[in-house]
């Protein structure tokens, strides 16, 4: 019985150890953004709806939104992973698919108020959305 539970608790660290290997290379990246949904107005004490078309390729998927703001604007990423980086033997299908996703920001809001997407060597998307 020891015997039993000495392998399992090994084999348990082992597959722990391979799953969070903290010597793997950081797959999160930045990724691409084809479109910004925003609302033209909002009530200064409602939240803003926004929707971020974002660009999937066959090896990356997306992981979350990040919004830094201020009163005046906000500033928002997409970021994911990417299963190729730091692996040579990844072939990635050239399939990119478009995925909308949302993002609440909560006020207050100044008037008005500018949306930025930062997009790497392309001009950013902004929307600017007046407050009543």
């Amino acid at each position: 019985m020891k015997r039993a539970l000495s392998v399992t608790l090994v084999a348990g660290l082992i597959l722990a150890a391979t799953r969070c290997n903290p010597f793997a290379p950081d797959q999160t990246v930045a990724l691409g953004v084809s479109k910004l949904d925003a609302p033209a107005t909002v009530a200064a004490d409602n939240t803003i709806d926004v929707v971020l078309t974002v660009e999937v390729n066959g090896c990356e998927r997306f992981d979350r939104i990040t919004v830094e703001r201020g009163v005046t604007g906000a500033t928002l990423t997409a970021w994911g992973k990417d299963e190729s980086v730091g692996r040579k033997e990844v072939t990635c299908p050239q399939v990119l698919q478009l995925q909308p996703h949302s993002v609440q920001i909560l006020p207050p809001f100044a008037d008005p108020f500018t949306i930025t997407v930062p997009r790497d060597r392309l001009s950013p998307l902004t929307a600017t959305v007046r407050t009543q």
